[in-house]
């Protein structure tokens, strides 16, 4: 999407003041700064993540019986209070 941005910027420039070389580094630095700024919130979201799972050292082994057609659900449900592991047994 970056290096799109920046041709796009760059043929367009052809017809614009600055001309294809300027518009074409302007649309560098911007796509830059937007993936800087998307890498930063990830990093974000993802500290805090492992802030909260740094102090938990005990380990729980959960038995769940459900239809194969709940697995799915289930699976999801362990992933996102941060299982560290699932396994199915058919």
């Amino acid at each position: 999407m970056v290096i799109n941005l920046y041709s796009r910027l760059a043929s367009i420039g052809f017809k614009l003041a600055l001309g294809p070389i300027y518009w074409g580094l302007i649309g560098a630095a911007v796509g830059f700064i937007i993936g800087l700024v998307i890498r930063l919130l990830t990093e974000k979201v993802g500290k805090k993540k492992r802030r909260r799972l740094k102090g938990c050292h005990s380990e729980i082994i959960v038995i769940v019986d459900c239809e194969e057609s709940q697995g799915e659900v289930v699976e999801n449900i362990l992933f996102k209070h941060f299982a560290l592991g699932v396994a199915k047994v058919k």
